[in-house]
């Protein structure tokens, strides 16, 4: 759950399993998986305190560090290029910087007291100014640790140091159920507090440019050298000079002063009564929709409109701002052209005429007061579905935030159960309309939520923020604080993390943000369960969490869970993540379960419904949905792989059996050829030879040549040494023809290098850098056979073993037999 414990809690026991109680109890359980209402009024529905049993630890949540608080970074602060950091990793930086090693040690090891200070003192409320809530938390741990007089002083001064190290305006925020809004709200003041200051700035400096064009038009009437005029027009500054005596001298200046065009006065005169008109909006972000909470009613930047209807109510309130930002635009506009003097009646009449939002550029509209539809899941994907889709169609940059229940169906009718359908996946509605961000994400993961808020807010695109809070079904207590069952969501598939930014690019994987998913190229995340056997060793298995896992968390859906008895062992209880890839046949026979845990630390196997498993296969199916969006396990992606990786594969086989036939056949010229010049020389001896010592009778017999004359020389040694040569020539292809020798086709070799890790004294690379066999007795039959199952293009063919001593021969031959 990404998280860290600071105590251990009791490990899980396994109770101890007795005989077998018969099919009897198996074939009860099977018949409520099958949705038989008597099977499911004769077993068992789970305890109240069963969690699923990889949750077991997270039971007392104000032992465990997560996330939350977290650290909100004061708008403008240049000093860093995040928004918010978990109060820990704040912690732990800030205090490296000015005690590093074993400085601060006392403050290094009580910090997560301070930690759970501030948890407690936020509880799920608005963010509180880290400054004096940090003040107190240092007083509190003073007070709390009996420290020495050296002790006590040692720890103040690095508590002020650390206190110092938040910026003015910093704030805590602990988690609660409103902490996405408040997590909007600071992104929204992080993008534009600064920008309406430069918008302040750049009207004011207009204003000023338009206000000097006008005054040197004053300064070229007739009664502008008037007395009064003058004194008017010089300000404060006229008691310091005579304005009579300056009349005066300004009758004598020559005429010829060519007044400003009526039109562009006008023009001029209109521009700059918009800009002295526009007020100075300190509202910063609009919420529409039904919001009862007075943390935002109180904020200045902040404007709560009620609406039935967000959808609707929010485009008509951008369409409001958007004319009123189009004047102040237009007049900025036409205020820039006429000070450069660069205004064209002819091309900036017609284009002002028509003039509105969709002329902004994307400066401007960042400038446009930011609107937020907060709608609930169940009118999204109901009543107000037509509405939500007019809204995200429109071009529009209108923000809608939806806080989901992930056990949920949001688009189930009146009167229908969560898994009675298919389940509306809102986020993939919003994909559907191409242009929009979509961000799901859970509000556990505080960055991946911020991060949605901030591409959404850069994008001037209409955008669509899925949260997932932690909410639980009704309860009396819940069992888990919710941070760890928004963490179960995520994690169960129950809610993925996706956000998909049209800017990124024209291609899917290019637009998806995937990577918030724990063990995102797997079906379901695995962990490892420690537990007690019943001999009391502890041991450990592996468990998928899935959606039925996180289904367990709602008391609501116990009825989709039924107690299997300890004792029961059967091969026919299937957890639910084999089940769902079971083939039909075993399925069909098999009785899926989910492992539980009570409050006492015991492991408890549950049977689900095939109603939650029909669910189980549904949230996977979107998963996989998802994947592919993001290009993992792309179906095309691996059937192309496959496709190459086959081709490449039937065209090395071609080559290798191509070399193949082409080695057979010089073999067999090669031994054809040696045949012949074996039975030639035969033949030679046999017509040279004395056979009469082999004939029977008086027959007559074929006789020797007479020896030559003395005077030829031609000697006897000569003859008897070319006759005994020949048999020994003839005997030399015997050896090449042998075919249980080993050898390597080394035409066929790719240096890899395996065989050399084998024996590189039976192996040597030639100058092509192929393999050839060196020396076959260099080394045992042993590594022959190895290095022929290792070689990726089987070209190393071991024969028979040299040595017919070799222990273990049996067995290496029936291992050589498919490489020779």
């Amino acid at each position: 759950m990404n998280s860290v414990l600071e105590s251990n809690n009791e490990e899980p026991k396994i109770p101890g399993k007795t005989n077998n109680p018969g099919d009897t109890t198996v074939s009860l359980l099977r018949r409520f998986h099958f949705g038989e209402p008597a099977a499911s009024k004769s077993t068992m529905k789970p305890p109240e305190t069963v969690l699923p049993a990889l949750l077991n630890a997270y039971r007392d949540a104000s032992v465990i560090r997560y996330q939350y608080p977290l650290y909100l970074f004061p708008p403008g602060d240049t000093g860093v290029t995040e928004i918010a950091r978990p109060v820990s990793e704040y912690f732990s930086d800030a205090i490296a910087e000015f005690a590093p090693g074993d400085e601060a040690k006392i403050l290094k090891d009580n910090l997560p007291w301070i930690e759970r200070f501030l948890k407690q003192e936020l509880g799920d409320s608005a963010p509180a100014d880290a400054s004096a809530l940090f003040a107190a938390a240092a007083a509190a741990m003073q007070e709390h640790l009996d420290l020495n007089q050296s002790g006590q002083e040692a720890l103040a001064a690095d508590l002020a140091r650390l206190g110092e190290s938040l910026a003015d305006g910093g704030q805590f925020l602990g988690y609660g159920p409103r902490v996405s809004l408040h997590l909007m709200l600071h992104a929204v003041r992080h993008r534009d507090t600064q920008k309406r200051e430069q918008l302040r700035d750049s009207i004011g400096k207009h204003v000023h440019g338009l206000e000097a064009l006008l005054d040197i038009e004053k300064s070229k009437a007739a009664d502008a050298n008037e007395p009064g005029n003058i004194k008017t027009s010089v300000g404060k500054g006229s008691s310091y000079f005579d304005s009579s005596a300056l009349s005066d001298v300004l009758e004598q200046r020559s005429s010829g002063s060519v007044e400003m065009p009526a039109d562009r006065r006008a023009r001029i005169e209109n521009a700059l009564k918009a800009l002295h008109a526009w007020p100075d909006h300190s509202v910063l972000v609009q919420f529409v929709g039904q919001l009862d909470s007075p943390d935002f009613g109180d904020m200045s930047d902040v404007q709560i409109v009620d609406s039935d209807d967000p959808c609707v109510a929010a485009a008509q309130l951008y369409e409001q701002h958007a004319a009123e930002y189009s004047e102040l635009f237009a007049a900025l506009r036409v205020a820039a052209l006429e000070i450069e003097g660069s205004y064209d009646p002819a091309v900036h009449d017609s284009w002002f005429a028509s003039f509105d939002w969709q002329a902004f550029s994307d400066e401007e509209l960042q400038l446009v007061t930011r609107v937020v539809a907060l709608v609930s899941a169940d009118y999204l994907a109901g009543d107000g579905l037509a509405s939500f889709s007019r809204l995200l169609s429109s071009r529009l940059p209108v923000h809608v935030l939806s806080w989901i229940r992930a056990y949920d169906n949001p688009g189930a009718r009146p009167g229908e159960g969560p898994f009675d359908a298919y389940r509306f996946e809102l986020a993939y509605f919003g994909v559907g309309h191409r242009q929009v961000v979509v961000s799901q994400a859970s509000a556990a993961r505080f960055d991946d939520l911020v991060s949605g808020f901030l591409c959404a807010l850069d994008s001037n695109r209409a955008s669509l923020h899925l949260v997932n809070r932690g909410t639980q079904s009704k309860v009396s207590k819940p069992l888990l604080d919710p941070w760890f069952v928004a963490s179960a969501a995520l994690e169960s598939r129950a809610h993925p993390f996706v956000l998909i930014n049209p800017d990124a690019g024209d291609h899917a994987a290019e637009r998806v943000s995937f990577g918030g998913n724990p063990q995102s190229d797997s079906d379901w995340p695995v962990e490892k369960l420690q537990y007690e056997d019943p001999d009391g060793n502890t041991t450990e298995m592996d468990l998928a969490f899935t959606f039925a896992d996180y289904a367990l968390l709602m008391p609501a859906l116990h009825d989709h869970f039924r107690v299997i008895p300890a004792e029961l062992d059967s091969a026919e209880l299937m957890p639910v993540s084999e089940y769902l890839s079971a083939d039909d046949g075993v399925a069909d026979r098999a009785v899926p379960f989910a492992w539980g845990i009570d409050d006492q630390g015991v492991l408890i196997r549950l049977a689900v419904s095939r109603a939650l498993v029909f669910a189980c296969r549904d949230r996977l199916n979107y998963w996989h949905t998802l994947q592919e969006l993001a290009g993992i396990q792309n179906f095309y992606v691996e059937e192309a792989i496959e496709r190459i990786v086959e081709e490449q594969r039937a065209a090395l086989e071609s080559e290798r059996e191509e070399l193949q036939k082409e080695h057979a056949e010089e073999l067999e010229s090669a031994r054809s050829e040696a045949a012949g010049e074996a039975m030639g020389q035969l033949v030679d001896f046999l017509m040279g030879a004395d056979l009469s010592g082999m004939v029977a009778g008086d027959g007559q017999l074929a006789r020797m040549p007479a020896p030559a004359p003395a005077d030829i020389e031609t000697p006897d040694e000569e003859v008897t040494e070319e006759a005994e040569a020949e048999p020994v020539e003839a005997a030399e292809p015997e050896e090449e023809l042998s075919f249980d020798d080993p050898w390597l086709d080394t035409p066929s070799c790719t240096t890899c290098d395996d065989c050399m890790g084998i024996n590189k004294m039976m192996f040597a690379y030639n100058e092509d850098k192929q393999a050839y066999l060196k020396d076959p007795k260099a080394g045992p039959y042993a590594d022959l056979v190895a290095a022929a199952e290792i070689c990726p293009a089987k070209c190393i063919h071991p024969g028979k073993p040299l040595d017919p001593n070799e222990p273990g021969l049996e067995e290496l031959i029936a291992r050589a037999e498919p490489f020779n």
